[in-house]
């Protein structure tokens, strides 16, 4: 039964993407913060119990960026709504997840049957510093205390990852053996 934890930890993350987004949208900051920043550890703990005991499966592997993917957008687009943080962030966040979604897609339906999509290095790291970002917005859109230069310079960071891990995914996708590969 525990092996289906991480799953159960991840399916918890995407029930409280609605909740997080609602708070958000209706400026209830504290709350916000506690539900995204729960949110957030939880993704560090369902990785960490799927690896540290091999209780890793192909759900768990398409889950769980999903879920990363839909807290994020979430709670940019109700930051975007509230006039917290620029439309540009949310576009640019969007098509670089739609796009690693459409090479995960293509190589699973086009170029080999059963590909389980991995999350590189930049990938994690760039979920790293867009969660910090919100959180940094949050708390200072709660407690007001002057974050402004701490955003801006996250502002920077993540729009550079964002970049930079969209193309890192895109080469990494170029680089997997085709049709003809082994499984």
């Amino acid at each position: 039964m525990l092996k289906h934890l991480p799953n159960l930890i991840t399916l918890a993350r995407m029930a409280l993407i609605p909740w997080i987004a609602l708070a958000l949208y209706e400026a209830r900051y504290a709350e916000a913060f506690a539900l995204f920043a729960l949110a957030a550890f939880s993704d560090g703990v369902d990785g960490f119990l799927a690896r540290r005991f091999g209780w890793t499966s192909r759900l768990g592997a398409i889950l769980d960026p999903l879920a990363d993917k839909g807290m994020i957008l979430a709670a940019l687009l109700a930051l975007v709504m509230a006039q917290v943080l620029p439309v540009w962030l949310f576009v640019m966040l969007l098509l670089r997840d739609l796009s690693i979604v459409a090479l995960a897609t293509h190589y699973n339906f086009f170029v080999r049957r059963g590909f389980v999509p991995r999350p590189s290095i930049l990938g994690k790291l760039h979920t790293v510093l867009v969660a910090a970002l919100i959180l940094v917005v949050i708390l200072d859109a709660w407690q007001g205390w002057g974050l402004d230069s701490l955003r801006d310079g996250l502002l920077i960071v993540v729009a550079l990852f964002t970049v930079v891990s969209g193309v890192d995914y895109y080469v990494q996708y170029r680089r997997l053996p085709g049709k003809d590969a082994a499984p």
